[in-house]
């Protein structure tokens, strides 16, 4: 929450007012409370299908964890309470397979899409991850080799798995302030935006900004440097390699078979570019159907739907050196980054998924436990409310285990 450090958080503080929304203001707080699970109104949208089962297949035994005390840095609050006051829309915690505890608030129930930001790199992946095994991509293709227009962009040399990794050497800086030109030109090509300032890109859809992306001086493979157009790119990819577009073949080949209950959907930019990289709204069931898909390493009903072996890698992969070479490393200085999905490094080997203003995929394999949570939080990042929320799921963890 804008301006409300984390003891204001736990000793709680009441809400703005909600106002008018619109394009110019949807992801500000409070209009972002209602925004953020009514993209489709404001922004262009192509469909993610799910599944034709459309019945609820997993088991619910819920336990009444709003009283859990959470215990961060000396100072103790309940886990209701915490929820609340970290405006968060819906959070569930599946346990070896059953679902144990549900919350929602705000505009957001149980089959209400719900914008996940960043977490739509870490869905993009796992597609990534079945093409892979299909051969359809090979993630030692230069760039340009698929998209002929990336020449004499950041992405030009640059391989699949420098993409994947977030280790493109480019000039591109992630604002979320909104003060750098080259985030307003992005953001305004994405449909996101209504641009502010006339330049040329501003007028351009995200192919044309992705293929113009500025290079650095630096070697692609050597420095994480967190932007998100390289998961824009990596959509694109997927259309160009598979001949397909990016919500076909998501719903095709991951939503259907995973058994998703809800219809989903992407933004686009107005020639019809998938979002890639933020643009996913899902349901909080079906984004636990999703995530629970990855902690039984892609395998559902003896299915493998993702490949076990993309999922392997993802929770283990050992060279951090690129993640751990990084300009301000603030979040999980023990981890890693790979194929879009955090190691967090903790004692559990826990990994996770991670989205601007609160959204959370938290898998403990050691505990057989997954968490989602969807926000709307002001703050689009907030790191202390991000060390609250790291030491609820380890709480919950402990409880249930």
């Amino acid at each position: 929450m804008r301006d409300y450090e984390v003891n204001k958080i736990m000793q709680g503080s009441p809400p703005p007012q909600k106002y008018q929304v619109s394009l110019e203001n949807w992801r500000k707080y409070p209009h972002c409370k209602w925004s953020f699970s009514n993209v489709r109104d404001l922004i262009p949208t192509a469909i993610i299908s799910e599944s034709r089962n459309k019945k609820i297949d997993f088991n619910k035994n819920l336990v009444d964890l709003n009283a859990l005390i959470i215990n961060h840095k000396g100072m103790k609050s309940n886990l209701l309470s915490i929820l609340k006051k970290c405006d968060t829309d819906a959070f569930l915690v599946m346990h070896k397979g059953v679902l144990k505890y549900e919350f929602f608030d705000n505009f957001t129930k149980e089959n209400t899409p719900h914008i996940i930001f960043s977490l739509s790199k870490s869905i993009t992946s796992l597609l990534v991850g079945i093409l892979v095994s299909k051969k359809v991509i090979n993630l030692d293709s230069p760039v340009s080799t698929i998209i002929e227009e990336t020449k004499g962009s950041a992405y030009e040399h640059a391989t699949v798995r420098n993409v994947l990794d977030m280790n493109i050497a480019s000039r591109f800086v992630e604002d979320y302030t909104g003060n750098e030109q080259i985030f307003k030109d992005y953001r305004a090509s994405t449909g996101w935006d209504i641009p502010k300032q006339t330049t040329e890109l501003n007028f351009l859809g995200l192919h044309d900004f992705l293929s113009k992306l500025p290079t650095s001086d630096l070697e692609h493979g050597r420095k994480y440097h967190y932007c998100s157009p390289h998961s824009d790119l990596l959509g694109w990819i997927i259309e160009r390699a598979s001949g397909k577009k990016y919500s076909k073949i998501m719903s095709e080949l991951l939503f259907e078979p995973a058994g998703t209950i809800h219809q989903s959907y992407v933004t686009v930019d107005k020639w019809g570019a998938s979002r890639a990289a933020g643009g996913i709204s899902i349901s909080p069931y079906d984004l636990l159907i999703i995530s629970e898909l990855v902690r039984c390493y892609g395998k559902k009903n003896n299915d493998e739907i993702i490949p076990s072996s993309w999922i392997e890698d993802i929770q283990s992969h050992k060279n951090n050196k690129c993640y751990l070479n990084q300009d301000n490393l603030e979040r999980f200085p023990n981890g890693n980054y790979r194929s879009k999905w955090y190691q967090t490094g903790f004692n559990d080997n826990e990994f996770c998924g991670i989205g601007i203003h609160g959204q959370n995929i938290w898998i403990n394999p050691n505990k057989e436990l997954t968490i989602i949570r969807m926000s709307s939080a002001a703050d689009p990042i907030n790191i202390k409310t991000e060390e609250l929320m790291f030491e609820v799921f380890e709480e919950i963890g402990k409880t249930l285990s």
